[in-house]
């Protein structure tokens, strides 16, 4: 026997409903219309998605969040719910509603477009895109059988949008040009430039193309052409799920909501309370959302970290220029100017027109100059840090050899006036000192030199010539010669250097290179000499020191 507490619950619980959840990539479709209702929904999302992502060159198109879209059987259950635009954001998908017995709204299927190239596709030029968007809301699905480009009912589109419309029209079911469209938007994606995709895809100048689908526009002839679509089985491929009561009345409250108020653990519930705690948590649930990053940015103070959160953004989505623009300003706030050129190329690529790209490459022109002065001010910097660094050693230095001779003259002030162990300095020889002339080097074997000096002034008494021990006899011809002989105009004396290499040369004497023979003319000479006569060689005594003023 079931207790009755247990039969209390089990009616309290909600029954499975009739609404049944057809999910396919990022598309959920829930509908109580009808099996046959909610698998022919799907497929035409699930075609368009194939068909586009083709065209694109991204064959599994995703979307940031998941598209609901709820089906309701009848226009009666569907208007408490009709929604103020075709698409809202849900807080945890973005939502869309309508009903089983009309068939899909364009509007529907061009926002469905536009969010697919959104969040996959790279910037093209407006038009294209919205060209692009109106092309797909033509779109027809029969399962396997997928069909682009039927005619616009009269006045749906008017002026240069009826224009571009009828040129994608053009390149999309004409034999001439639908094999290449995927090449001339994949280099719309890569380059933004339309002469250089026309002429890669077609061979065509950008005036050329124009003129074409002008001339085809004119015709007013638009007729649809099959696409090769994606072979699935409805019955088969797609997950189906029944919803419980509960969490359908949840997303049933999201629509009437209408995207201004979401639950609070969603992630975009999450997001409206703006700290630092719940956004990183809605970047968790949500790893390709931007805007969680954007917001931390916003309220970060540290602009390394700033710089961070404002690059993941860009980069999870890079067709918002804005992101970019943002970007590059704290990167050359942070000094970061080589990253801050890069960001603002991103965002002149990502510029929705051709206005904004304009104003967006001036900026990243004054970066350029701005970056240019720095790269200036910084190798002047360079420069006078290193002349900075040089004189620091050079001071260094000089300050050293200072420190050594004041140390010196304080160790000199210390021993003044003693005398005690002194030793002669070997560069200031003692000696009888001569000052004269030199007038003759006689140069000997031995490789001794004679040197003749005419003295300016004697130090001392010259030594008597020899006379071999014999003494002069008055009135002998010797005599008579010595007492004939006239006294020298002025003195000389003979002296010895022995050994030329080992003779001292006084600080602050000119070069003191001997010739040998008279001298001509004479030089200027100071020597220091032992006054060690040697009588066989007639000198006076040797030079231990010789200095030429």
């Amino acid at each position: 026997m079931v207790p009755r507490i247990l039969i209390a619950v089990l009616l309290a619980l909600p029954a499975f409903a009739d609404w049944v959840e057809y999910r396919s990539g990022p598309f959920h479709v829930f509908t109580d219309a009808g099996d046959r209702e909610g698998r022919e929904a799907l497929t035409r999302l699930e075609q368009l998605r194939h068909v586009l992502g083709t065209q694109l060159g991204k064959p599994d198109l995703t979307t940031v969040f998941p598209v609901h879209v709820v089906l309701f059987s009848n226009q009666k259950a569907y208007l408490p719910y009709v929604l103020p635009k075709p698409l809202i954001d849900g807080g945890f998908a973005t939502l869309a509603a309508w009903t089983a017995d009309t068939p899909m709204a364009r509007d529907l299927l061009r926002a469905i477009t536009q969010r697919l190239i959104g969040d996959n596709a790279g910037r093209m030029p407006d038009e294209i895109e919205t060209a692009l968007e109106d092309l797909f809301s033509t779109i027809q699905v029969s399962a396997t059988r997928v069909s682009l480009g039927a005619p616009l009912r009269e006045g749906e589109l008017t002026g240069g949008r009826l224009r571009a419309w009828a040129k994608l029209q053009m390149l999309a079911t004409q034999p001439d040009f639908s094999g290449k469209l995927r090449i001339y938007l994949n280099n719309l994606q890569q380059a933004g430039e339309e002469g250089t995709a026309s002429r890669n895809a077609f061979n065509l100048t950008a005036g050329q193309l124009a003129e074409r689908a002008d001339a085809y526009a004119r015709t007013g002839k638009f007729e649809s052409a099959p696409m090769i679509g994606r072979a699935l089985n409805p019955n088969r491929d797609f997950i189906e799920k029944e919803v419980l009561k509960p969490a359908m009345d949840a997303l049933l409250a999201e629509l009437k909501a209408q995207g201004t108020n979401f639950p609070p653990e969603s992630p975009r519930g999450l997001l409206a309370k703006n700290n630092l705690a719940s956004l990183e948590l809605a970047t968790k649930a949500v790893p390709k959302w931007a805007e969680p990053h954007f917001r931390i940015a916003a309220l970060e103070t540290n602009p390394g970290a700033k710089v961070g959160r404002l690059k993941a953004a860009a980069n999870l989505d890079p067709r918002n220029s804005g992101y970019w623009q943002l970007l590059a300003r704290a990167q050359a706030e942070a000094g970061l100017l080589a990253d801050a050129e890069k960001s603002w190329t991103a965002a002149e690529r990502a510029a929705p027109n051709s206005a904004e790209r304009a104003r967006i490459h001036q900026s990243k022109l004054d970066l350029q100059e701005r970056r240019a002065e720095a790269d200036l001010a910084e190798r002047r910097r360079l420069r006078e840090e290193e002349a900075r660094e040089l004189q620091n050693l050079k001071d260094a230095a000089l300050a050293e050899v200072r420190a050594a001779e004041r140390g010196a003259n304080e160790r000199l002030a210390e021993n003044a006036g003693s005398t005690k162990g002194a030793v002669a300095w070997y560069g200031d020889p003692t000696g009888t000192e001569v000052v004269g002339m030199l007038t003759r080097v006689d140069c000997m074997a031995s490789g001794a030199m004679r040197l003749t000096i005419a003295l300016e002034a004697a130090a001392g008494p010259a030594p008597a010539p020899s006379t071999g021990g014999r003494a002069a006899v008055k009135g002998s011809p010797r005599a008579k010669a010595k007492q004939g002989a006239a006294a020298p105009a002025t003195p000389a004396r003979v002296l010895l250097i022995r050994d030329p290499n080992q003779l001292t040369i006084a600080n602050g004497s000119g070069q003191a290179e001997f010739a040998c023979g008279a001298q001509r003319p004479p030089r200027k000479i100071e020597v220091r000499h032992n006054a060690q006569a040697d009588p066989k060689l007639g000198t006076a005594g040797d030079v231990v020191m010789v200095k030429f003023p």
